[in-house]
This record gives structure tokens, sequence and C-alpha cells, in this order.
């Protein structure tokens, strides 16, 4: 009587597909959760508009074009700082971070999801400006409008990295938020985004010129003038935004370490 081998199983790899579903879940709730944060709505999307349109005034089309570049870019870096920043040091104190832990999620998806979430608020206020300028008195072209929208998302990398980086450091929600609200003013206003920096002293525009906010509105301000953007501007931007990178990732070890 003969018998017949049986094969052993063989493991079958996981699909890749299926191992990035709850990553992808994870991201689109996070952008579900900013997109319905009314704070967030305000400072980004409507007071830009309203800064916009009070500051323009009888200003031609020139300068009307440098306030479209101001507001925009001040718009943009307050998506990636108020998306993150305050929620980030939120749910660490609610235990939200700790719960993730039991899920599929690996601890990168929540820093992923929060970027994501940061760069479209971003996009959207930088779009929602930049209309504004299209149809408006500045006068921008389709391709300007498209620009602008495109560089400052991009360039909101740096400040959600400091969004990250301020929640990751704070313990407190309450002082995480005041933090993220002096550095959005302080960076807008020291970098130029509301008065053009070159009506500051001379002292404050060698301050300016560190800070990557004043390099962000050079971005805008070219695009939105037509005159070519500086490659030494988006060099400083991009350290700047690895730089805050790696010290977001440092605070975000160090602080989810414990809870």
């Amino acid at each position: 009587m003969s018998t017949t081998a049986v094969p052993a199983p063989t493991a079958v790899p996981a699909a890749p597909r299926r191992r990035l579903g709850p990553t992808v879940a994870y991201v689109r709730l996070e952008v579900t959760r900013t997109l319905r944060n009314p704070r967030a709505a305000l400072l980004t999307l409507l007071v830009p508009v309203l800064m916009l349109l009070v500051f323009s005034g009888d200003a031609d089309r020139a300068d009307s074009r440098m306030l479209v570049a101001g507001m925009a870019a001040y718009g943009a870096i307050g998506g990636g700082l108020f998306a993150t920043g305050p929620r980030l040091a939120a749910e660490r104190v609610s235990g939200w971070l700790r719960q993730l832990r039991a899920t599929p999620l690996s601890p990168a998806a929540a820093v992923l999801g929060k970027l994501v979430a940061g760069l479209l608020l971003a996009a959207c206020s930088s779009a929602v400006v930049g209309a504004v300028g299209r149809f408006g008195a500045a006068g921008i072209s389709t391709a300007q409008w498209l620009e602008l929208v495109v560089a400052l998302t991009l360039s909101a990398v740096t400040t959600t990295a400091l969004g990250v980086l301020t929640g990751a450091a704070f313990r407190s929600p309450e002082t995480a938020q005041a933090a993220t609200m002096v550095g959005y003013i302080g960076l807008s206003a020291l970098g130029g985004l509301w008065v053009p920096p070159s009506q500051f002293p001379a002292w404050l525009h060698d301050v300016a010129q560190v800070l990557p906010t004043y390099h962000v509105g050079q971005v805008a301000r070219a695009i939105t003038a037509g005159t070519g953007v500086a490659a030494a501007d988006c060099a400083i931007i991009a350290a700047w935004a690895v730089a805050l990178g790696a010290a977001a990732t440092v605070a975000w070890r160090r602080g989810t370490a414990h809870r």
C-alpha cells in the first residue's frame, strides 16, 4: 500500500497593500480631523484673507501682489503649525498615542498623518489666498497661482516639523498651544510676511534673514512678481526643514517613550 506525501504548508507573505491599510486609514482620519477643526480653519484660511483685503485697500497692483505673497505664506506656515503642535500635545496627555501602540499602526504612521494633514491645510490656505490674488486687484496669472500653491505647500514641511517638535517638547496642551501661537506670530512678523523686509531697520533685516519664514516670503514674492525664485532661498528652506525634522524626530521619540 503506497502513501502520498503531503507537502508542508508554506508561509504566505502578507500583501503590501494590506500592511499599508491601517496607515492609509490613519492618514485619512488625521486629514478629516484637521479639516473639521474650526480653529485651524479660522487662523489659516479666514484670517489671512481678511488681512489681505484690509491691507490691500488703495494699494497698486505691484503692492497688491506683494501682499498676496505675504498673506499666502502667512496662511501656509500656519497650516503646518496648527495641524501638528497643539493636537499632538493633547493626544499625549489623553493617552491617545498609547492606545495607538495597541493597533497595527507603526509609530511613523502617526507622524506621517500629521505631516500630510499639515501640508494639506497649507495647500488649502495658499490656494484660497491665491484665488483672491488671481481674481482680485493683484491680478496674478493662473500659472502664478498654481506655482504659489505648490511652492508654499512644499515650504510648509519646515513649519510642520516645527509643529511636531513643539507638540513633542511640551507636556501641557495649553503650553503647546501658547508656544505655537507665539511662534506663528513671531515668525510671521519677523520674517517679513506682514510688512515687507525692505521696510525693516537694517539690524532687523539682518535678523530676519536667519529665519525660514523670511525665505518662504521671498519665494512667494518672487512668484507673484514674476522675477524668478532664487536657488539660495530654496536651499535655506530645505536646510531648515532637515534641521527641524531631525530635532522633531528626537523630541518625538523622547516625548512618546513614556506616554
